[in-house]
């Protein structure tokens, strides 16, 4: 076997490795501190942080809420791991090809699915958990929303 073998086999190996850890860690599900600044948290943690040091929910509130919380971490570690998924598909691909071919184009299309997928499931759970809420609750909410999606990440 050829260098050029294993050259492409290593570094499939290291952007598996490397896509697997980046899944792991994301799929890890670990709160995020209190201290974190909110301009920085994507838009499911800017609501958990509202919805935990913002808001008093009360006891049915924070029943229902919690319902929507578990199916939607289903849905989320599901789309998690196929975006990991695409991201292997896609290191394999350009070892394979080293170019943007059909099967890198292909892990593309795949990993932009996923991630299309991710925001509209997280867009359907703000609007899920939002339904929970008092209206006075919902304009607190809102805002938080509208910060995070409108704040630069830097």
């Amino acid at each position: 076997m050829n260098g050029a073998f294993w050259r492409n086999l290593l570094f499939t190996v290291v952007l598996a490795g490397l896509a697997a850890f980046i899944g792991a860690r994301l799929g890890a599900g670990h709160p995020i501190p209190a201290e974190a600044p909110r301009s920085r948290l994507l838009l499911r943690e800017t609501v958990y942080q509202t919805l935990q040091h913002d808001l008093t929910l009360s006891a049915d509130q924070t029943r229902r809420i919690n319902q929507i919380e578990a199916r939607y971490n289903h849905q989320r570690n599901a789309l998690r791991a196929q975006m990991v998924s695409a991201d292997a598909e896609l290191g394999e691909a350009l070892a394979n090809e080293m170019a943007l071919g059909t099967a890198a184009q292909r892990a593309l299309d795949h990993l932009q699915t996923s991630m299309g997928s991710l925001q509209r499931e997280t867009i359907l759970y703000v609007l899920e958990v939002r339904a929970v809420l008092t209206p006075q609750q919902q304009q607190v909410l809102d805002q938080k929303v509208f910060e995070s999606l409108t704040v630069g990440p830097f």
